[in-house]
């Protein structure tokens, strides 16, 4: 069976995209595993780990007699999944290189965690959240406390930030969110019914994934090259699919670090506006600018006639901890959105809302404080990948938090299999893919400090040159 896993595991992504695709529609009585394992040639055993996998994220059901089923993935989270799941990223309990390997007498060393696209709060950062202004906690705390669209001096301050990207933004079109996460879970919340498609980049950020997988959305993946998304892809699929909603990440887009040129924009914006398409863009990467260079406007600003829902965060350039984000909406939607979040929490934290305003007040200077410290990691990691990888491919990102490395040979789960064995974690592709593509592709953060990007590359290198001598198994074998 250990020869077998990449079988099952691309058997039963084949099923998935089939039955996404319509090829198999949903209450399909799928062939008995013999059956099937007989006519795609391969073990039963196999038949049997792709249909459990399919069980246990939603896809399929089985009752005693009754044969196996396709059903709609389920709305309630699973308890069973795997690492395309956020939890996947965050094992640790207290945020520190603490986890240790699945096997102790393979690895008693502590992981090193390549894995967690987020900083530890800055100088300047650790100072304005100690030094909280007492004027402003003695305001705030003649007030009852509930605010679900945010503290109002917060929504300004993030209103005018839009403002300077050529994005007009009134303070009553922002709900203050907890978190980006809470931002995209709105849209989806007021926007998406079970079965809805959904186009995502791919790869993308994982926890936009869970989103809509949690809403039950049919995602469907939207390719990416150096530059992002490309408009004919994209033409094709609002086409083809007719989309509830598109996602994209333009600033920085995790995990490349591509910035979306302003032509792509252009021509995005019309498309949705065309198609009446709804577009979340997600900005929250997009303050993390490691060189100079002048970022396009958001895609909001070249369509204002468009339904184009904007997310930001404080998460990536200052502290995920701080957990405030926001969401800025078109003005026909700024009642649905604030209904949604009040019956979501009845608002975000308002201490936190107030240290995120302060720290907006000096964004310029944290930011000179994260390229100091991330720039040299960024370099150094390309150091090591040339050092000891050089068969890799890469691009140096010109801002985030990642390289998105691509493998000569192999596959990438498997790869992280053997470094998490070696005593590092990484995030293989498929984690981060609606339709687990990027099978040779992995994400390495370059947030850590450089004595653990050293161990890790180190790690990682051995991990590699052990996953090259033993494996045996093509990645191209075709199955259905």
């Amino acid at each position: 069976m250990q020869d077998e896993g990449p079988l099952y595991r691309a058997l039963a992504a084949a099923l998935k995209q089939a039955i996404d695709g319509g090829e198999i529609a949903l209450g399909t009585v799928l062939p008995p595993e013999r059956v099937l394992a007989r006519s795609l040639t391969v073990s039963r055993h196999t038949v049997v780990a792709a249909y459990e996998r399919l069980k246990a994220e939603g896809w399929l059901e089985s009752r005693q007699g009754s044969g196996t089923w396709v059903r709609r993935p389920s709305t309630e989270p699973s308890s069973g999944v795997d690492a395309v799941s956020t939890r996947r990223l965050f094992l640790s309990e207290d945020g520190l290189e603490q986890r240790t390997g699945p096997d102790q007498q393979q690895s008693d060393r502590e992981v090193v965690e390549l894995s967690v696209a987020a900083v530890a709060a800055s100088p300047m950062v650790a100072r304005l959240l100690s030094t909280p202004d007492p004027d402003d906690i003695e305001t705030l705390a003649r007030h009852h406390g509930y605010l679900p669209h945010g503290l109002l001096s917060l929504r300004q301050q993030v209103a005018a930030r839009f403002a300077a990207q050529d994005l007009p933004t009134s303070e009553d079109q922002l709900v203050i969110t907890t978190g980006a996460h809470q931002a995209i879970s709105l849209v989806a919340r007021q926007l998406l019914q079970p079965g809805d498609t959904v186009l995502v980049e791919s790869p993308t950020f994982p926890g936009a994934l869970d989103v809509f997988r949690r809403f039950a959305a049919r995602t469907l993946p939207l390719p990416v090259d150096a530059q992002g998304v490309r408009p004919e892809v994209l033409a094709d699929l609002l086409r083809r699919t007719e989309p509830r909603l598109v996602y994209l990440t333009p600033h920085f887009h995790n995990p490349t670090g591509a910035v979306l040129p302003l032509e792509r924009r252009v021509a995005i914006a019309e498309l949705v506006a065309a198609h009446g398409t709804v577009l979340l863009e997600d900005l929250a990467m997009g303050d993390v600018a490691l060189e100079d260079l002048e970022l396009p406007p958001p895609i909001a600003a070249l369509a204002p006639q468009a339904t184009i829902h904007t997310v930001g965060s404080t998460a990536k350039l200052f502290w995920a901890g701080l957990r405030i984000g926001w969401l800025r909406s078109p003005e026909s939607w700024s009642v649905r959105m604030l209904a949604t979040k009040t019956v979501a929490d009845l608002g975000s934290p308002l201490i936190s809302q107030l240290l995120a305003r302060r720290m907006l007040e000096h964004a310029e200077e944290v930011l000179v404080e994260r390229r100091a410290e991330l720039l040299p990691r960024r370099d150094l990691l390309a150091g090591l990948l040339e050092e000891h990888l050089p068969d890799w491919e890469w691009s140096l990102p010109p801002g985030g938090l990642s390289i998105w490395a691509q493998l000569p040979h192999g596959n990438a789960e498997e790869l992280a299999e053997v470094a998490l064995r070696n005593g590092v974690a990484v995030v293989p592709g498929p984690a981060l893919s609606v339709d687990e593509g990027n099978r040779r592709a992995l994400r390495l953060v370059f947030s850590p400090p450089e004595d653990q990007l050293v161990r890790g590359i180190q790690r990682l290198a051995e991990a590699w040159g052990a996953y090259g001598r033993t494996s045996t198994r093509s990645s191209s074998r075709l199955l259905v």
